[in-house]
């Protein structure tokens, strides 16, 4: 995922290259993420460093225009599956003792047992 200030930069050389100072240059830019998979790689930073450097901390995010989809195709017909991927991206999930409190529990019908080794390439 792309740190904000790398948004920034493209704005930069857009405006400069196109020599206006509306935002991107006047282009349209069309960024695709799921912001509750991906995040930007902060090396060796906590969380709130992580938050910080996401593109939706960047002055540029509010001249965007926001859409959603609505239909996750890849996941048609596994309801019980899309729920548990839901509530994780929402931070809700139980807290497995033992465990530090950021650790996530996959569900054990979810859960392949199958030895790797035996598979070939």
């Amino acid at each position: 995922m792309l740190i904000k200030d790398g948004l920034r930069c493209i704005d930069s050389v857009s405006r400069d290259l196109l020599n206006n100072d509306k935002p991107f240059g006047g282009k349209v830019i069309i960024i695709g993420e799921d912001f509750r998979q991906t995040f930007p790689d902060v090396p060796r930073g906590t969380r709130r460093d992580v938050i910080e450097n996401s593109i939706k901390s960047s002055p540029l995010w509010s001249k965007y225009t926001h859409l959603s989809l609505t239909t996750n195709i890849r996941c048609a017909g596994q309801t019980e599956h899309n729920m548990w991927l839901l509530s994780i991206g929402s931070g809700n999930f139980p807290e497995i003792s033992g465990l530090p409190c950021d650790s996530i529990g996959i569900p054990q019908q979810m859960v392949v047992e199958e030895n790797l080794r035996s598979v070939s390439f």
